[in-house]
């Protein structure tokens, strides 16, 4: 989506408005009121042209079901469509970090759509994961559209909390 920020400026009153006069501020509060006022006015034009490009990639958010049994905390990440080399995990600090992108299908030339609702584009999405799992033995399996991360627990919380001695000083 290329924008042009004139048109956009352009469409942002300068002053403030109040009845049928503009007022040119002069305290910087009511400066701060006409940023404001041009902001929204920005995003305001800017939703406007994102609902005008239904066709266009967007960045889509999966939907996320995170749960815990008596042996594994689990994240469930629904992704119907998603070719399985299109996904890929990776845990980054403490962070299960899920991105994938969903590629347009081909559509026929000359056909008239009467109506386009599925989503193409790519996601990221970040879950945090608790300190009491095994990291070393992550799984995860994609089937039907849904991809399972399964985090075995710890049962030894002594790995999780560590005593740090002080030494003392002179």
């Amino acid at each position: 989506m290329c924008l042009n920020l004139t048109l956009i400026l352009n469409l942002v009153p300068c002053p403030i408005l109040r009845g049928n006069m503009a007022i040119i501020p002069k305290d910087p509060i009511d400066w701060l009121a006409l940023f404001r006022q041009q902001i929204n006015e920005i995003f305001k034009y800017l939703s406007t042209i994102e609902l005008k490009e239904p066709h266009g990639e967007h960045e889509c958010m999966p939907l996320v079901d995170i749960f815990e049994t008596a042996e594994n905390f689990v994240v469930e990440i629904e992704l119907p469509g998603f070719a399985g080399e299109d996904i890929s995990l990776s845990i980054c600090c403490s962070m299960l970090v899920v991105e994938g992108i969903k590629k347009d299908a081909p559509r026929n030339r000359g056909v008239n759509y009467i109506c386009l609702e599925r989503h193409f584009g790519r996601f990221c999405r970040t879950i945090e994961i608790p300190p009491a799992v095994d990291m070393k033995r992550v799984s995860a399996k994609y089937e039907k559209g849904v991809l399972a991360v399964i985090f075995p627990k710890l049962h030894d919380k002594s790995i999780i909390i560590r005593n740090i001695p002080i030494q003392q000083g002179e």
